[in-house]
């Protein structure tokens, strides 16, 4: 074999063996190759096998025994003192994932372990420059949140990588479902959407709305979750009573024309209710209905996602979904410390819990 690149021959090398080991050339139990056998088909040195051979150890992607050879293994990554761990998070200074990542820097200190925090602002360039920094920096392990979840992964190739160096990898709230290889800790979406329309429904609202952001996993299963239970329950939602949107119109989306159009709809109480995203959009439309002069909840019902520290004092206080936050961080946390140590970790969805507040009442018949 040829090499053409800058890089030291050894981490040529090695990059090879790491990805043959992850794409399953060489499996778990599995003599690796004799240096010398290594050594004639890269054509380098003995001691370049032998500096990528290390390297490969300090993966724990193989393990010399001395007189027996190299056997492939898939064991926890060497490290020296302090485990180092990366949280990625789309957002991380508002909302509750302050709260989230409270939960996961409480279960790491009390490890020991260094957290690296970063937000992609669910941008999927962003999170490739964080991701090739993880990669480079040598971290023991990471939790992630991934970006716009409902589209394809934009950096799978990364993700490979890391899972090539054995680094192992948590998603948290949003997840790729194309990298099915690796675990994630999220809330039960679908099952939510179900939820929130079945509590409407049985507090007797029949002309329900919603609002759901599309470019992520969390809004598309709350949506299937809100329309399935509704064609259950033989309730028909037309297309004029959802406002769908995506992470471009977050910051201003009441004000866009589709978002415009849905608070005339509901002005005009073409409506009854509104199950909200989460709690920032359902007080936001709360809000916008009141300054409107509508009269809520009497003239709209509202609820929303995750139990925000702000929905028990907006008016009127809001019912909504409650979201673990640190609860959900912890467990996180755990599952990644266990995945360092070498432990298989299985997928969690948690299920949400109703807070129930004066937003959305029980109708009276007429």
């Amino acid at each position: 074999m040829f090499f053409v690149a800058e890089q030291p021959k050894y981490l040529l090398v090695a990059d090879i063996l790491r990805r043959e080991i992850a794409r399953g050339v060489f499996r778990d139990g599995q003599t690796l190759m004799t240096e010398e056998d290594l050594r004639l088909r890269f054509g380098v040195s003995r001691q370049t096998i032998r500096q990528a051979i290390a390297l490969l150890e300090d993966d724990g992607l193989v393990d010399r025994r001395r007189g027996s050879g190299t056997y492939v293994r898939h064991g926890p990554r060497r490290r020296q003192g302090t485990i180092h761990v990366g949280v990625v998070a789309t957002y991380i200074t508002d909302y509750i994932f302050p709260s989230i990542v409270q939960g996961i820097e409480s279960v790491l200190n009390n490890a020991g372990a260094v957290m690296s925090l970063s937000a992609t602002y669910n941008d999927s360039r962003t999170e490739r420059s964080i991701l090739e920094r993880m990669l480079d920096g040598q971290v023991d392990g990471l939790i992630i949140e991934g970006t716009r979840t409902a589209s394809e992964p934009p950096n799978a190739d990364l993700f490979l990588r890391l899972a090539e160096r054995n680094i192992p990898v948590l998603f948290m709230n949003g997840y790729y479902p194309g990298i099915s290889q690796v675990p994630h800790v999220v809330m039960d979406d679908y099952a939510g959407g179900k939820m929130a329309a079945s509590i409407a429904l049985d507090r007797g609202y029949r002309r329900p709305a919603g609002i759901f952001k599309t470019d992520d996993l969390q809004g598309e299963e709350r949506l299937a979750g809100f329309q399935d239970e509704m064609d259950a329950r033989g309730i028909d939602v037309p297309p004029e009573r959802l406002l769908l949107f995506g992470t471009e119109e977050r910051m201003n989306l009441f004000d866009t024309p589709a978002g415009v159009d849905f608070i005339n709809m509901l002005v005009r109480k073409e409506a009854d209710c509104v199950i909200g995203y989460n709690d920032v959009f359902a007080a936001t439309l709360m809000g916008i209905l009141l300054t409107a002069g509508m009269h809520l909840p009497e003239d709209m019902g509202v609820i929303g996602f995750d139990n925000a520290t702000f929905s028990p004092m907006v008016q009127p206080p809001l019912t909504t979904l409650g979201h673990p936050k640190e609860k959900f961080g912890a467990m996180a946390a755990e599952k990644i410390l266990r995945m360092i140590d070498g432990e298989k970790e299985k997928s969690v969805s948690m299920p949400w819990i109703l807070a129930e507040r004066e937003s959305l009442p029980r109708i009276i018949p007429e």
